[in-house]
This record gives structure tokens, sequence and C-alpha cells, in this order.
């Protein structure tokens, strides 16, 4: 397997409170992550961080052969160029906690409607693909009508 995100020492620090101080973590593709711990461990932070949300203080963020983010001489982290955060953006998707699906979209169109739209057609239909052999898989056929109908949104 080959690496598909990485990120080390990274920090995140709101005022004098330590939001994330995370040494290590590696994604390898094909491979299915749960981030899992206590409120307030910095799950949410990291996720923020590693799609450009936020900015962290320190530390290194890499998808593939591209860098996001690297401390600099001064132990601060210093962004790549617009250009390569344009391309890093590419690479990943979000899916907020309090999300909202299109109520007359199929699962498969809500999860590729926003990759159509910024890549278009041509980029996203092995993506679709494999979306559609996960539907047709016995797990994802036994879990994937209560995506479309999800627990309702609290306000």
């Amino acid at each position: 397997m080959n690496t598909l995100f990485e990120a080390h020492d990274l920090q995140k620090v709101y005022a004098s409170r330590i939001a994330l101080n995370l040494p290590f973590f590696r994604m390898e593709r094909g491979e299915v992550v749960a981030l899992t711990g206590y409120n307030g461990c910095g799950k949410s932070t990291l996720l923020r961080c590693c799609t450009l949300l936020e900015r962290a203080d320190a530390g290194r963020i890499a998808y593939d052969d591209l860098v996001m983010a690297d401390t600099g001489a001064d132990g601060k982290a210093e962004y790549s160029p617009s250009p390569v955060l344009q391309q890093i953006r590419r690479r990943f998707g979000l899916v907020f906690q309090n999300f909202n699906l299109f109520p007359h979209f199929s699962v498969l169109r809500n999860l590729t409607e926003a990759p159509v739209r910024v890549l278009g057609d041509g980029h996203c239909g092995s993506f679709s693909e494999r979306v559609r052999s996960l539907q047709s898989a016995k797990s994802a056929r036994r879990f994937a009508p209560s995506l479309a109908s999800s627990s309702p949104i609290r306000r």
C-alpha cells in the first residue's frame, strides 16, 4: 500500500488551550479509518486542520506527494502556495455532522453531486463506480437506505 495522507507533530492551540497535539497519523490507500475518543480530545480539530477549515499552528500535513503545511524554522506551520492548496482540496470531500441531503436525490447522487459539479462528470466516473460497487455489497445494501433518511436535524 502507499500513503494517501500523513500528519506529523500537528498542533493547534486556541488561546492557551491545546486543542490538538498529534505526534503521527497516516492513512494508506484503501484503508478505512475511524477517529474515536472522548469529547474534546481533538477529533474535529484534526479533521478541520486536514481539510483547510482551520490552520494548524505547527506540524506537517501531506496528501500523497503534495505538502499542505510544514513547520518552518520559526516553529510555526507554513502553508503551501494557493495553487497547491487548490489541488489538495480536490482530493477530499466533507460531510458535516449536521449534514443536509437532497431528499429527491438517491444516495449515490447525494454523494457524487459536489464532485461532479466541481471536477466535471468525466473525473468522477471511477468514484461513482466505487460507490455503486459498495451499494451492491451486502453490508452496503443493509445500511444504504438509512443514509437517505438519517436522524433528524437538531437545531
